[in-house]
């Protein structure tokens, strides 16, 4: 297991999980809501995109390979979707019944997948249909799934090496390491308890966390699971942008007093469903700014972490 030497100092990486409905899928309620639109998402990527250019940061964008690329694409290919929904019904029939129907909107993503990668960010892979790609998913599944992500590869020009797992969920490493992907952000813990104690850990302004370490294992390049920028629906809107802050601003701190990586991620359609949370992120993101203006941090991707692995950096 190698992990990073003091010369790479601190670290701050930000990822996104690109994917509009398609990452909601299972989830009849959410996507008959009509919250997320086309027009919602396409300002909400352009808001990330200008915040980030204007604190020169750049981060690890991971898409579902449906939702960036154009929507007569995904039907040129939809064989391979009726594929898997014979094998996984649950997960695909409000794709199938949304494609069917024409009710698309919220479900394509090439324009804000244009312009992020236009912006220079690392462009990794999020599934091909945001599918599970945990152990319990069928093999059988996970190849149709990476045989259709080959596919509109082609039709985007290029081939990501990083994974950012759907759901999380992480699972089939021997196959996908395979087709050349080279690394991915590890898990969370999971269960009630875990969820709990993260839930209460909002609140904890003076969190020293971030001490985590990107390594090598298996011949693969984990990122550490990092943090999930609070999303202010629910219960979790008790808790104020100020107090959210206040914790970012201690991690980061504390990771620049002792050589930290810290790791945010998001998913950008969350800004759409709870606008509050733009508060937070704009302050934090421009923190995040000054300490790497001032050489205190490195803002790395996670393929450059990466890099920095390979090379004993």
């Amino acid at each position: 297991m190698v992990s990073f030497s003091k010369q790479v100092n601190s670290v701050f990486t930000l990822s996104l999980d690109c994917e509009g409905y398609w990452g909601m899928a299972d989830q009849l309620d959410v996507v008959n809501s009509g919250v997320i639109t086309d027009a919602s998402l396409s300002d909400a990527y352009s808001w990330i995109l200008n915040l980030l250019d204007e604190n020169n940061l750049k981060a690890t964008a991971a898409f579902v390979t449906c939702f960036a690329v154009e929507t007569d694409v995904v039907i040129e290919n939809m064989d391979l979707i009726k594929q898997m929904a014979k094998i996984e019904p649950a997960w695909f029939k409000n794709i199938l019944s949304a494609y069917e129907g024409g009710s698309l909107d919220g479900w394509n993503g090439s324009s804000v997948h244009v312009a992020t990668s236009s912006a220079g960010h690392e462009m990794a892979w999020h599934g091909a249909t945001h599918l599970p790609l945990s152990s319990k998913t069928s093999t059988e599944a996970v190849e149709i799934e990476i045989e259709l992500a080959s596919r509109l590869f082609h039709e985007l020009d290029y081939t990501p090496r990083t994974i950012i797992f759907p759901r999380n969920q992480i699972g089939h490493l021997d196959l996908l390491r395979t087709h050349g992907f080279e690394s991915y952000r590890a898990q969370l813990s999971n269960g009630f308890t875990k969820k709990l104690s993260g839930l209460a850990n909002e609140w904890n302004i003076w969190d020293r966390g971030g001490m985590e370490r990107v390594i090598s294992k298996n011949s693969w390049q984990i990122s550490p699971a990092g943090n999930f920028l609070n999303w202010p629906s629910g219960v979790r809107a008790l808790v104020p942008p100020s107090v959210t802050v206040m914790r970012w601003k201690s991690l980061l701190r504390y990771a620049v007093e002792n050589g930290g990586y810290v790791h945010m991620w998001l998913h950008p359609h969350n800004l759409i469903t709870s606008p509050a949370m733009k508060v937070a992120f704009a302050e934090i993101i421009q923190f995040a700014s000054q300490l790497v203006g001032t050489s205190d941090m490195h803002n790395l991707t996670i393929s450059e972490a990466n890099e920095c692995i390979k090379k004993g950096i």
